[in-house]
């Protein structure tokens, strides 16, 4: 499931992010911390 392509996603209560660009599905949450691949200029990673 992509959390950019709903209008809301919740874990646990608390609303989530999407990650960054089409390519990559990631849910990003308060718990998570990155550097997260997905905003431009990451894709070599």
């Amino acid at each position: 499931m992509y959390p950019g392509k709903m209008d809301r996603c919740t874990v646990d209560g608390e609303e989530v992010q999407a990650q960054e660009g089409d390519f990559y599905g990631g849910w990003i949450t308060g718990r998570i911390t990155g550097p997260f691949k997905g905003a431009p200029g990451t894709g070599g990673w």
